[in-house]
């Protein structure tokens, strides 16, 4: 296996548009590395110009010790599964798993126990005789998954791959995939727009944004401090909620005002916040951070004023939409929380929790 790292790599098409800049990147050895962010904001085109899929405009790329730019993606000693398998349909499971070994001249014997080896482990032996057409979703993400761990490469490359999965299927898949990386102890980089998946999966997650890396951290670090307020709201499910306010001062103490909710900055942020005064800023607070025990057990906890407008059952919690008046907000709340629609309520907020964004540059303050 290999570390693989990415120094200030562009990709500039010929029609001007930048998909990816000057990405700065270290896949350490044996690390699950997921890129995630919305359609269109580069995290396929970075994984095909690791894989040499994609010719690098700019930026060296480093499979471990070697630069890899110019080399053909067949001499990379990487692995890749596809979004859509790329199963032979005319080949057995065996055929297609053994396929790329056999180009590569490997010992039949070799071959045959490599293949054995990963269909056991992805618990496909029993259809090592089938072609792809008789079988299910999930068994030919298992086919395409074991023609990739067959070649022992230093890195293996997933793009998108359980997007074609009904969700149950996409859970399963998910789990084993994790267990895949614990057993092969091997350096896997992943592309997903699922940010659950990402948070699920990976050893660190790297966030990007427009062909720009927004942040590269441990999920429960890249959770609880979010760099700006995109990877607040993209993180998280439900996402982040985010209202806008003033911060003013009154008896040498800085107030917080928006709709809806008004506190006293503790005093732990008010040398950050100073700056802020008499200045608009973001407030943001978690869904789960909403009239939570925790928040109603603070002393002094602020509470959230609002309307219920929409209530969803999630089986233990409910997930309630509210209105501020100015704003439109979610809370999850516990099942046994006594809410209705339209009625009004006072949520208490957990408010260590919660953050402050700059509303021009949109960066984290506290």
């Amino acid at each position: 296996m290999a570390e693989v790292i990415l120094e200030k790599v562009s990709k500039r098409y010929a029609n001007g548009i930048e998909a990816v800049r000057q990405i700065d990147l270290e896949i350490k050895d044996h690390e699950f590395m997921v890129l995630v962010g919305p359609s269109g904001c580069g995290k396929s085109t970075t994984l095909r110009m690791i894989a040499g899929l994609e010719e690098v405009s700019s930026g060296i790329i480093r499979i471990g010790e070697r630069v890899v730019n110019n080399v053909l993606p067949k001499d990379r000693d990487i692995a890749m599964v596809f979004q859509n398998y790329a199963l032979y349909p005319h080949m057995t499971v065996y055929e297609n798993m053994a396929f790329g070994l056999q180009l590569r001249g490997i010992s039949r014997q070799d071959i045959d126990y490599r293949v054995r080896e990963a269909a056991k482990i992805l618990n496909i032996e029993d259809v090592l005789e089938r072609r792809p057409a008789m079988l299910s979703g999930g068994q030919q993400q298992r086919v395409a998954v074991g023609r990739a761990i067959v070649r022992k490469a230093k890195a293996f490359l997933f793009d998108e791959p359980l997007s074609n999965l009904d969700v149950q299927m996409r859970t399963q898949m998910r789990i084993e995939i994790a267990r895949l990386h614990q057993q092969l102890e091997s350096t896997m980089i992943y592309v997903t727009h699922d940010q659950m998946e990402a948070l699920t999966l990976g050893s660190r997650i790297c966030v990007m944004r427009d062909g720009v890396v927004q942040q590269v951290a441990e999920p429960i670090a890249l959770y609880e401090t979010p760099a700006n307020k995109f990877v607040a709201g993209f993180i998280g499910s439900p996402p982040m909620n985010f209202i806008d306010g003033n911060i003013t001062e009154n008896g040498g103490r800085l107030i917080f005002s928006a709709a809806g909710l008004e506190f006293e900055i503790p005093v732990m942020w008010q040398p950050q916040l100073a700056s802020y005064k008499d200045r608009e800023v973001s407030f943001g607070i978690r869904p789960e951070n909403i009239g939570s025990r925790e928040a109603a057990e603070l002393p002094n906890s602020p509470e959230l004023q609002g309307q219920v407008e929409v209530i969803e059952p999630m089986g233990a919690e409910n997930h309630v939409y509210l209105n501020t008046g100015a704003a439109s907000l979610i809370a999850r709340l516990d099942t046994r929380f006594p809410v209705k629609v339209g009625m009004p309520v006072a949520l208490p907020v957990h408010l260590p929790k919660a953050h402050f964004f700059d509303p021009v540059s949109e960066v984290l303050i506290v």
